[in-house]
């Protein structure tokens, strides 16, 4: 299984009015090309598919952040780490059970941040239909 922690949470505007945070994962060094940004890869190279699933991981991921919140803070200093490697297994996890690799969660994300046509997609992908 690959092993990934958090880098960064990421605000990534999706409507005027709402901002919601994307964690991203960065992969452990052991996976060369793991660190590879999704460069130039335009908007429409991400299938429907593919971003249903982004907006799904997304949804189980901050599902996940809020269960283990209270726990990473109630944890005493030693045990941090160990906690937080927990509550990182159960983001991989969970971005697995959409469907994506975590790398793949990743590059949506870092192209969402640079890419509006693409945060407009995966917008219209989270309001009901």
């Amino acid at each position: 299984m690959q092993s990934i922690k958090i880098r960064a949470v990421i605000a990534l505007v999706l409507a005027a009015a709402s901002v919601f945070s994307l964690p991203v994962f960065a992969a452990d060094s052991d996976d060369p090309g793991a660190g590879d940004s999704p460069k130039t890869q335009p908007a429409d190279r991400y299938t429907d598919k593919q971003l249903r699933q982004f907006v799904k991981a997304q949804a189980n991921v901050q599902t996940v952040i809020k269960k283990w919140d209270s726990r990473v803070a109630d944890a005493d200093v030693s045990d941090k780490q160990a906690v937080r490697k927990k509550e990182n297994k159960a983001m991989v996890k969970a971005v697995k059970a959409s469907g994506l690799t975590p790398q793949q969660y990743n590059n949506i994300v870092q192209q969402a941040q640079q890419d509006p046509e693409l945060t407009q997609r995966i917008q219209s992908f989270m309001t009901p239909r």
